[in-house]
């Protein structure tokens, strides 16, 4: 048994079959308190199955990489998103609410806008006209206004909006209704869905075929719920309806200081309140950081005062907060400061050598990063720029033609994509989609098309057409692919070019993607390693190279010894588009999680001026919350 303090231990070790509320603090050791009650549940019961729910394939990985030395932890442990669960409901039981059997995922923002379009023109509303201007400004503000749309589709999705809901929120457009229909219409016309009809859709099934949930519920008698303060209405409702009447062992746990998905629709009062109201859970609170430095918890303790106790062996630590004049001076500050750090090499505080590896630069957006950039570059200090989930778009053709043409395989109806792939191939688009040899048909059109190898790519093409659905030998496409290549490389009348080097490195990043599918037991068939993408559950963990820049979001329950966070001047951080008491009190949450990001060593800095996009230089405020850690 790992070693636990009282507060953790009685959590893990508290009576097996209630449901349990865990309010625990940054470094609090809240995902050993959860990962060991797993363990203990699994342990101290016969047969009992387990399902632990994360946000992030990543927190998946993590929890069964601890938790991989319990025998038989397939048969009693499902660990895994809650999209992934979603989606194997639907994957199982869709087509109870007559949903295809093959439903394609629109994760991009740019197809969603598509069906979209699509569905006003369906519904004789000339969209052309509406975009289509002459005028750059006017035409920005016609994609504003799509893009609005698109946000309040997912509102009504994320907060399980009916019809009568909706028409009383959107009072003032009386037709929005009805263009969400539309869309919604679009989108299974074209055999998809949208990234947030998942938990929609499988929410309906739980509440609308008692039946479904009872299968789950015969086999798991648990369900744990990690980062439980960043649940929206449809997550909740789905972890809800999957619990049924039956399951009442439900820990949820989550620390309300860091809720910072508000624009998804999050909100802590789902972990605070609604669960409260609902399962009357046994409440658990950890306070005490056995992570940070004494230094890091008394800002974090002046962000949220009380939220954080110091273990006895807490180091002192180091926090620093620095005006500088601009952000070119800042960025050369964090620089040199980076340089120094490194002089210094050896500290007891710091475990291992300080490196770049052990330094992150934590900023409230990307483009916060820009000036640093140059900085970093001018002074050779490597660095990376650290990523969410979201699928790397392909670059080579030869990528960019098996992604969408397995899309179009399994959809023929998927005009979206098929769009995409005559464009790709250089082709005319078709009369009409839903044809099944519509590959072959591309493929013998790309012979005479003007792109890179149209010879590699219509065989492609065929090959695609030709692949068993239920179980395509994917391997064997990339074998002979990859030798097709390879051997376009090797004719010495032939030039290499960056094409067919990216082409082979992109299929052996399928390759790798393939065999992480098949390891993980998700399935087998070509939709499933489709909708595997779509998830992010094959994510390759890149590692990163030199020092980490971060946004706060993707920096989220991660930490590192030591860490700079920048920009804190006053419509930076907090955003400027925080105007409620509720949208600042998130922006503190900011905040604080990146704080606490820190294990040692902390470095804050803003500008005194920076320069608008639009050319001028304007005098900065510090943010709000360097007022309050300075107080």
């Amino acid at each position: 048994m790992i070693n636990l303090s009282p507060e953790q231990h009685n959590i893990v070790n508290a009576h097996i079959g209630i449901p349990m509320q865990v309010l625990a603090s940054a470094g609090s050791g809240k995902t050993r308190v959860l990962i060991e009650r797993v363990r203990h549940i699994i342990e101290h019961t016969k047969k009992d199955g387990v399902i632990a729910i994360t946000f992030t394939n990543k927190a998946t990985r993590e929890m069964l990489a601890r938790l991989n030395d319990i025998e038989g932890l397939e048969e009693r442990c499902w660990v895994i998103t809650i999209h992934s669960v979603a989606q194997r409901i639907l994957d199982q039981y869709g087509y109870t609410l007559g949903l295809p059997s093959e439903l394609h995922i629109y994760e991009r923002n740019i197809d969603r806008k598509t069906v979209f379009m699509q569905s006003l023109r369906e519904n004789s509303i000339d969209v052309d006209a509406f975009l289509n201007v002459p005028d750059e400004n006017t035409k920005k503000d016609r994609e504003r206004i799509i893009q609005n749309y698109m946000d309040q589709f997912s509102i009504v999705k994320r907060e399980l909006l009916n019809e009568e809901e909706v028409k009383q929120k959107y009072i003032s457009n009386k037709n929005f209704w009805m263009i969400f229909q539309a869309y919604q219409k679009a989108l299974l016309e074209s055999g998809g869905i949208d990234f947030d009809d998942i938990l929609v859709y499988a929410h309906r099934i739980l509440l609308e075929q008692q039946w479904c949930g009872e299968i789950y519920r015969a086999k798991y008698k648990h369900v744990c719920v990690d980062e439980a303060q960043d649940l929206n209405r449809a997550q909740y409702g789905f972890i809800k309806a999957l619990c049924g009447d039956k399951i009442k062992s439900v820990m949820m746990v989550g620390d309300p200081n860091q809720m910072i998905y508000g624009f998804n629709g999050s909100s802590h009062d789902y972990l605070c309140q609604q669960f409260v109201k609902d399962f009357n859970p046994d409440k658990f609170e950890l306070k005490k950081n056995y992570r940070s430095s004494k230094a890091v918890i008394h800002l974090a303790n002046k962000l949220k005062p009380g939220s954080q106790v110091e273990s006895d062996f807490a180091f002192n630590g180091r926090s620093h907060i620095k005006a500088l004049q601009d952000e070119e001076t800042e960025a050369i500050w964090i620089c040199n400061k980076i340089n120094e750090l490194l002089q210094e090499k050896i500290n007891c505080e710091i475990e291992g050598e300080i490196s770049l590896n052990n330094m992150v630069v934590i900023a409230r957006n990307r483009f916060v990063f820009q000036t640093l950039e140059k900085c970093l570059k001018e002074k050779n200090i490597p660095y990376s720029l650290k990523k969410g989930e979201n699928q790397v778009e392909p670059s080579s053709t030869v990528r960019k033609v098996f992604d969408l043409a397995i899309r179009l395989r399994l959809n023929p109806k998927d005009w979206v994509d098929g769009k995409k792939l005559c464009a790709v191939l250089k082709i005319a688009i078709p009369d009409e989609w839903g044809e099944e040899n519509l590959l072959q048909e591309f493929a013998n059109d790309t012979l005479n098309s003007d792109i890179p190898f149209p010879k590699i790519q219509a065989d492609l093409l065929k090959a695609i057409q030709n692949l068993n659905l239920d179980q395509p030998n994917i391997l064997k496409l990339c074998d002979d692919f990859e030798t097709s290549i390879k051997t376009l490389i090797s004719d010495s009348s032939h030039e290499v070019d960056g094409e067919l080097e990216r082409s082979l490195q992109e299929l052996q990043d399928l390759r790798r993607s393939w065999h992480t599918f098949r390891r993980k037991g998700i399935g087998e068939s070509l939709s499933s390693f489709l909708n595997a993408i779509a998830l992010g559950q094959l994510t390759t963990e890149y590692t990163l190279f030199g020092l980490t820049l971060s946004t706060v979001h993707t920096m989220k329950g991660l930490e590192e010894e030591i860490v700079f966070l920048m920009g804190m001047c006053k419509g930076v951080f907090p955003d400027y588009r925080a105007c409620t008491e509720q949208e600042i009190e998130e922006e503190c949450n900011n905040v604080f999680v990146a704080v606490t990001r820190s294990r040692r060593w902390i470095y804050i800095t803003y500008p005194r001026y920076r320069k608008m996009p639009w050319g001028d230089t304007k005098v900065q405020s510090p943010s709000p919350f360097i007022v309050k850690m300075q107080s």
